[in-house]
């Protein structure tokens, strides 16, 4: 299984991306950004925060906030899930059991989510002097395997991206502490889906040509505002692909007889709060940068409510240690990274769910991130 799942995915990052969603069943398509494990540790709460080289997803506007320029040449996230499901299947394939077999399917198989993810290695990007861009590429991908009457059912799905996104910000004239951005953005996007039994899921990972999979590019943009009318509080908005990022003429990959509608990338509303308490203050050698903050993830819908909640903290000490925590639509989250001069590196703990509402299938995550950076 591991094999055929490896196939799929290689065959994804030969286009430079890779992924399954349902194709189809549904015009909205995921966000096109990479997992950033930095901010995930931190809640997902970043809106009004974006203060770094994270700006070019989060805020435009923060492009005109930053003071020192960030180049960035390489970056490389590894992320899967560490449920106990998950967790018994990666044991069982180090072990070498043969889990494809038909008496070890429904003992692996019966009922289990694996989302393995790839955040790069394709990362180039750059914020300072009022602008920002980045060029970067991530793969995505989900089983979900559900107890059948006789054999488990299962599908294969997720997105995957190989991505351009850049823009300016500027400090409004005439009103203080407000400043402004845009992005423009090029997504071409490749994906896929699968849904049956675990048997016919497996058949059909074995001959690639099977696999119903298309491409197609998107052109999109983002508008931002952040407003800082005192030293320790910003509110931040991002309009998030405020015309939709649309996906029309796909064209399929393989001999797969399947048919893919056009599709897009929903407007959304973000917002946000951040405090900064140790801005009123003089701060301790050792400790730094305190960030407590808070964001409604989509204006424009309130369904999920919970879900769109994120709150998080941040800290850096010891000038080289960064810690994160925070609430991402009501799950826990967490991370340390480390700051060794251009080399960088990010651990972070976070929950994805899966479902139609918090808590239906909720996914725990972590994720492994190097970069080079200075």
């Amino acid at each position: 299984m591991l094999k055929k799942i490896t196939i799929c995915l290689f065959l994804f990052g030969l286009t430079f991306s890779g992924g399954l969603r349902a194709l189809g069943a549904s015009k909205n398509e995921p966000l096109a950004m990479p997992i950033i494990p930095s901010i995930r540790a931190m809640g997902n709460a970043y809106t009004a925060v974006s203060n770094d080289e994270y700006s070019v997803f989060y805020n435009p506007a923060g492009y005109a906030t930053i003071k020192d320029s960030v180049v960035t040449v390489f970056s490389l996230g590894i992320k899967a899930n560490i449920d106990d499901p998950a967790l018994n299947l990666y044991n069982a394939i180090v072990s070498g059991k043969n889990v494809t077999s038909t008496s070890n399917l429904t003992t692996y198989f019966s009922d289990i989510t694996v989302s393995p993810g790839i955040a790069g290695p394709i990362y180039f990007g750059r914020v300072g002097d009022n602008y920002g861009f980045a060029f970067y590429n991530n793969i995505y991908a989900v089983i979900d395997t559900q107890p059948g009457a006789i054999i488990p059912s299962a599908s294969f799905y997720g997105y995957g991206d190989l991505g351009f996104i850049g823009g300016y910000g500027l400090n409004i004239p005439f009103i203080e502490g407000l400043s402004a951005g845009f992005n423009l953005k090029v997504i071409l996007r490749v994906k896929s889906s699968i849904e049956g039994t675990i048997i016919y899921l497996v058949d059909t990972l074995e001959d690639t040509s099977n696999i119903p999979i298309g491409k197609a590019i998107g052109f999109g943009g983002d508008i931002g505002l952040l407003y800082q009318p005192v030293s320790f509080l910003k509110i931040g908005l991002n309009f998030r692909d405020f015309f939709g990022t649309h996906f029309s003429s796909w064209e399929s990959l393989t001999s797969a007889s399947t048919s893919f509608s056009k599709s897009y990338i929903k407007p959304r509303i973000a917002f946000g709060i951040a405090l900064y308490p140790l801005a009123t203050m003089s701060e301790e050698n050792n400790f730094e940068n305190l960030v407590i903050a808070l964001d409604y993830t989509d204006l424009l819908n309130y369904s999920n409510f919970l879900g769109k909640i994120k709150f998080g903290v941040g800290i850096n000490a010891f000038k080289i240690i960064r810690l994160r925590g925070g609430l991402d639509g009501g799950f826990l989250s967490g991370g340390i990274g480390f700051d060794l001069k251009i080399f960088h590196l990010d651990i972070a703990y976070y929950v994805d769910e899966l479902g139609a509402y918090q808590g239906a299938n909720p996914v725990q995550n972590l994720m492994l991130n190097f970069a080079f950076k200075w």
